[in-house]
Parts: structure tokens; C-alpha cells; sequence
């Protein structure tokens, strides 16, 4: 009797498409699933909004110098490089493709340049979005609303999602999540539909679930959270009480085929671009990809003991964890490996144990396990050992089973997270005084781990001092001191850097453009030559030794250096650039102007090489050709290039322009040296054509 009475005051879960039947507290109209006030819905974009209101004020920093700064298929909006070349990176470094994130960055681009406000009101936005999608879904998936309403009040506040909303970079996994989750939606309106009109509905699954991919690769895991789901709610289906799994699994067949042949269609298309079906790995980004596979797999598990960590208490956050932040795990006695075992152990102790009484903390566990599993470094190392960032789509499985954990605590619930199996029930004091206290908590820490994002030395140095043993944290530091002209502490940062990975070559790289922004270009040159040592095919260290030596007075060495780093990127606009550049300083103004052309020829908005063009041009008196190149640049054009198209449009005797150009550099760089000396010039030539 004791049993059976368990069992009736216990429904479980609803299985996907079967919310509106499994005993839900709220419903809505049949095959709609129970509804969501759109109060709450306002409380969640609210709450989303509120704790990412300061990103808005934030600078592109970080990966987003790479991914859109510096990324000429962002800037151009080459559509067609973007969906055929691994474009994430600028230049198509690091073989990542994930177009659709790429595409948004270029879309923006066109409508408000380099101005970041605009990127970081778009990541609120979506991440808003996100937070209400994870409402509206677990809302139908668990027939509990006020659990997924929990939920998503977590989501929308959890520190952890502070790398991935407050770097604009972050983008690919708020779009990917967002499609994730769209899909999910789909594939429960095509459960609900009426007979023969589900497949518009599956179709649409289909397609959202191939451009989640498409922002991000993570978002491929969704099959096997759709059949964890359907597992976990099989038995919650009136219409099969008692049905077998693998009853329910080939009822399912045909649509999971379909899940699977898109995941299929992703991976051959994505491996048909990057050419291999996963990208290249470095040591100083995971390094795990130098370890031997025991080793490596016991570290991948203490990795996923500190993901557990910062997700239970997300007070230890930091933006680097490269190499050697996380020393490797040699032995399985090693303490973290233990912990990680004993956390990993005891969540799926709890899922087991909750399956039947509180099936939502075993849903919300198992999305955690599943969507991990793609960048766990376990089955195949990734682009890097660990990153926040990494965590935000699996910590909606973890909100879900908080959220679950958290209405269970206020009083007896059903399984499927609301408390009492019939009536509305009221909301438990409990409740709502431990979900407020982990709000409020998440959201004062959010908000304060934000404002670490707004600039960049205060980045910088918070993450060397989160990661003190992070070669990257330090060679970050050196650089971004570099160029605000604190020249002693960035060597003692790159110091700091090497020491920890001696013979660096991207160290050594950065701590050369260091000492030549500081005008020592023998020191500079030595730097850049210790880069190409240790990378033979390091194009950008041959090009800035070229600069060096150029600028140190031997050109000779400079157009060696230049013209070896054209052999190994004879396509590279820059690379053309800078050879023009030398042959402009070596005195053979002809084989510049040819350089330049050949460049503008495959960046031919490129406002750097139409300045140094122009600039030639102008220094020929070639006016009207200096005119066309300086008037080709991109708004805002530099400030050398508003002077100089001013000076030429005074000398062919077009004053009014001349007055209207030189006004507008005067109000987009009233400081800049350029402006003011171009200012003073034509002020003393207006007083000497002044009558006396």
C-alpha cells in the first residue's frame, strides 16, 4: 500500500510533447503545454538585462580583436569567404568555422563599424533571449512552470555567463545556445501538433538545430538530449502507461534519423572547410593535446571537478586557464582527480536516486553531462583546456536542477518540480526566500565580475593575478601595457611569460612589436628572429622583422624578411602592404606604388593600405589619384588620411572641401598631432594672405 501510494502522488516528468497531460499545476489550451505568464517572461528578459547593463559600456578586448577587429571578412562582409574558409580568426587562423556567428559580426559591422556598444547591446539581447527560451522550454518539457521559471531566473543571473555575454566573442555560444533550444521548442510543437501537421514544426527543428551548429559546433549534442528527455519522461505518457524504451525509441526513429543526418551533414561540411573533422589543438591553449592519453584523461576529469566548482560557487572566475595554469594530473591518487570522481560519482548518484521522485534534477543533470561530454577533452581534445564560456549552455541543465532541488525543499513536490500534485499550489516561503538569496548573490556577482571586462589593463591584470601561472595571462598583460606606453612593466610582464614557456614564439612576436613601439628596433629584430626560430613559418614575425630592420635603416634586410614572409602568404594584403612600405623608404617609389596596387587588389577597403596609398601618391603630387585613394576609406577614415586628402584638395584648389575635410578631422580627433599641426599650418597661411 505504502508503495502504491508513493506512486500516485508522484507523477513524473512529462515526456516531450506530453506536458499538457502529465498532471501539470498551470495549463494551457490542449497540446500547448502549460502556460508562462508573460509577466514572468518580462521578469526573466528583466533580470537578464539588469545584471548585463554594464557590458554595454565595454570595449571589443580579448578574442574579439581576432574574431572581428582584425577580421577581413568581417570588415569586407565577404559572405562567400565567411561560408567556404575557416573564418572565425582574422586572416582564417586557427581553423575554426562557425558561420553564423561570423555572419551576424559582419552584419553588425556594416551598420555600426568598430563602435562596440552596438555588439554588446546585441549579446544582452540575446542572452535575454536565451534566458527566456530555457523558461519556455523546461516550462514543457518538466510541466512544471514554476521550476523552469526558477530555472531561468538562475540562467539569467549565473556568474559563469559573464565570459560569454561581456566579450562580444562570447556571441558563438549565446547563438548556439539560443538555437539549441529553438530546436528543442520545435520538436515539442511537432509532438503537440495534430495529426499530419507536425512536419513544418520538425522541419523547422531540423533547420534551427543546423544553425546552432553552425554559431557553434557544441550545439551537436541536441539528439542525445532530446532522447535523455524522452527517456526520463517515458513513462509520464497516458496514451503508453507501462511502454518499453525501445517501444518509445523506434516510435522516435525517423526524427532522431533526421537530427542525426543534419549533425552528419554539419560535421562533413564543417571537415570539408577546416580540412579535418576536428581543428588543430596548441600547447599553450590545451594542453592537454601534449599529454599521453592517461594522463590527459585524468586531468580532462579534474577539469570537470573545476567547472563543478565554479558552477556551485562561481566565486573563482577567471578568463584564462591556458597553459600552465592547470597543471596536469599524473596519477589517479592526485587530489583533484579524487575530488572531480567523488563530485561526478555523487551527481550521478543523485540522478539516478531522482529519477522517479524529482525526474526534473535527473533531466537537468543528464543535459549538464551531455552537453559537457562535446568539450570535456574526453572523447577528443579541443581548442582549449577550459573556458567559462564553455559552460553556458550545459549550466541550463544545472539551473533546471537547482530550480528542481530548490522547490522540493519548499515543501513535498511532484516530480516534475511543482509542489502538490492537483490544485495551483501557493508559492512556499522556502522557496522564494532561497531562490531570491541565489539570485541576488548571483546577480551582485555577475554585475562585479562584469566591470573587470570595461578595461583593458584592469582585464588584463585581473587575469594574470586569477592565472599566475598562465604564460598567456602575462604575455596579455605585456601587451596591452605595450601599447598604452608603460613599456617597463610589459617587459617585466613578457619576463614574466617567458619564463613560464621559454621560446614562446607568439610571446616573443608581441614582445617584439613591444620594443619597437618603444623605438629599440635592434632589440625588436632579435625578438622577431627567436620567434622564427622556434616557428620557421611564423609570416607575421617575418613581417615585423622586416619593419624592424626597415626602420633600424637596413632595407635590404628588410625586403629579404618581407619578401620570404610574402613566399609563405603570397595572398596576404598586409604582407603586400608592409613590402610597400620598404620599397617606399628604400627609394623605389615605382615598385611601392605597383606593391600597393597588388594589395588593394585583394583588400580594396582597406583603410590602412589606403592611407600609406594615398599618402605615397600624395608625396608624388599625384593629387587627384591621392584624392580617389583617401576617398575610397571606410568612415571614419584615420586621421593621417583626413589630413592629407585636406592638404590635396587645398593644393587642386578646392577650398570648400578642403575647409569641410580638415573640419571633420578637427571633430573626430581634436587631439591627435597631425590635426592640430595641419590646423596651425593653415591658419599661418590665411594670416599671410591677409590683407595688413
Amino acid at each position: 500500500m505504502t508503495r502504491a501510494r508513493s506512486r500516485a502522488k508522484t507523477p513524473p516528468v512529462a515526456a516531450p510533447g506530453h506536458g499538457t497531460r502529465a498532471g501539470a499545476a498551470t495549463r494551457g489550451d490542449a497540446g500547448r503545454g502549460p502556460r508562462v505568464p508573460w509577466t514572468w517572461v518580462a521578469l526573466v528578459v528583466a533580470l537578464a538585462c539588469a545584471v548585463y547593463a554594464n557590458t554595454i559600456g565595454g570595449i571589443l578586448l580579448y578574442d574579439d580583436v581576432n574574431a572581428i577587429r582584425d577580421n577581413a571578412f568581417v570588415r569586407d562582409a565577404d559572405v562567400a569567404g565567411i561560408l567556404t574558409r575557416p573564418s572565425w580568426w582574422a586572416d582564417g587562423r586557427g581553423g575554426l568555422w562557425r558561420p553564423l556567428s561570423t555572419l551576424m559580426f559582419a552584419a553588425e559591422h556594416g551598420l555600426w563599424g568598430l563602435d562596440p556598444v552596438g555588439y554588446h547591446v546585441v549579446n544582452v539581447v540575446v542572452h535575454a533571449l536565451v534566458s527566456v527560451l530555457v523558461l519556455v522550454v523546461f516550462a514543457r518539457v518538466t510541466a512544471a512552470p514554476r521550476t523552469a521559471l526558477a530555472a531561468a531566473m538562475l540562467f539569467a543571473t549565473h556568474p559563469i555567463h559573464t565570459e560569454a555575454v561581456a566579450n562580444v566573442v562570447g556571441r558563438a555560444e549565446l547563438l548556439a545556445a539560443a538555437g539549441f533550444l529553438l530546436a528543442w521548442r520545435a520538436w515539442l510543437a511537432a509532438d503537440a501538433a495534430a495529426p499530419g501537421r507536425a512536419a513544418p514544426w520538425l522541419a523547422a527543428a531540423v533547420a534551427a538545430y543546423f544553425l546552432a551548429m553552425c554559431a557553434k559546433e557544441n550545439a551537436i549534442a541536441l539528439p542525445a538530449v532530446l532522447l535523455l528527455a524522452d527517456l526520463v519522461g517515458r513513462r509520464a505518457a497516458p496514451a503508453e502507461p507501462g511502454a518499453r524504451v525501445a517501444a518509445l525509441v523506434r516510435r522516435r526513429a525517423p526524427r532522431y534519423a533526421a537530427l542525426l543526418a543534419t549533425a552528419a551533414a554539419f560535421v562533413a561540411v564543417r571537415s570539408a572547410v577546416i580540412g579535418r573533422v576536428t581543428p588543430p589543438t596548441d600547447l599553450l591553449d590545451n594542453p592537454l593535446s601534449a599529454l599521453a592519453a592517461v594522463p590527459r584523461l585524468l586531468t580532462a576529469v579534474a577539469v570537470l571537478g573545476l567547472y563543478a566548482l565554479r558552477l556551485v560557487f562561481p566565486l573563482w572566475l577567471s578568463a584564462d586557464y591556458s597553459y600552465d595554469q592547470i597543471a596536469a594530473v599524473t596519477s589517479p591518487l592526485d587530489f583533484r582527480f579524487l575530488a572531480a570522481v567523488a563530485v561526478l560519482g555523487s551527481a550521478g548518484a543523485l540522478a539516478w536516486r531522482a529519477r522517479r521522485r524529482a525526474p526534473a534534477v535527473t533531466l537537468g543533470l543528464g543535459i549538464l553531462a551531455l552537453t559537457f561530454a562535446v568539450v570535456s577533452n574526453l572523447c577528443f581534445t579541443i581548442g582549449t583546456i577550459m573556458g567559462e564560456r564553455l559552460a553556458y549552455l550545459p549550466s541550463a541543465g544545472f539551473c533546471l536542477a537547482l530550480a528542481a532541488g530548490l522547490v522540493r525543499l519548499g515543501g513535498h513536490a511532484a516530480p516534475g518540480g511543482e509542489p502538490g500534485a492537483r490544485a495551483a499550489p501557493r508559492w512556499s516561503p522556502v522557496f522564494l526566500g532561497a531562490l531570491g538569496t541565489i539570485v541576488a548573490l548571483y546577480g551582485v556577482r555577475t554585475v562585479e565580475r562584469n566591470d573587470v571586462w570595461l578595461d583593458p589593463i584592469r582585464f588584463y591584470e585581473t587575469m594574470a593575478a586569477d592565472a599566475p601561472r598562465s604564460a598567456r595571462s602575462h604575455r596579455e598583460l605585456g601587451t596591452a601595457l605595450a601599447d598604452r606606453g608603460r613599456f617597463a612593466e610589459a617587459r617585466a610582464a613578457f619576463d614574466r611569460s617567458l619564463a613560464i614557456k621559454p621560446d614562446d614564439a607568439s610571446t616573443l612576436y608581441n614582445l617584439g612589436n613591444a620594443l619597437g613601439a618603444e623605438g629599440r628596433f635592434a632589440a625588436a629584430a632579435d625578438a622577431y628572429r627567436r620567434a622564427i626560430a622556434e616557428n620557421p613559418s611564423f609570416t607575421r614575425a617575418y613581417e615585423n622583422l622586416g619593419n624592424a630592420e626597415s626602420m633600424r635603416g637596413d632595407q635590404q634586410a628588410a625586403l629579404a624578411a618581407l619578401r620570404r614572409a610574402l613566399e609563405l602568404a603570397p595572398d596576404s594584403p598586409i604582407t603586400l602592404m608592409n613590402l610597400a612600405n620598404t620599397y617606399v623608404r628604400a627609394g623605389a617609389p615605382v615598385e611601392a606604388r605597383a606593391t600597393y596596387e597588388r594589395a588593394l587588389a585583394l583588400a580594396p577597403t582597406s583603410p590602412e593600405i589606403l592611407t600609406n596609398y594615398g599618402t605615397l601618391l600624395y608625396a608624388q603630387a599625384d593629387y587627384v589619384g591621392a584624392v580617389r585613394a583617401f576617398e575610397r576609406i571606410p568612415s571614419p577614415p584615420p586621421a593621417r588620411a583626413l589630413v592629407a586628402l585636406a592638404g590635396s584638395y587645398r593644393l587642386l584648389g578646392r577650398a570648400a572641401e578642403a575647409r569641410a575635410t580638415q573640419a571633420a578631422a578637427e571633430r573626430l580627433y581634436p587631439r591627435d598631432p597631425a590635426v592640430r599641426q595641419y590646423a596651425d599650418f593653415v591658419a599661418r597661411e590665411a594670416a599671410k594672405d591677409a590683407p595688413p
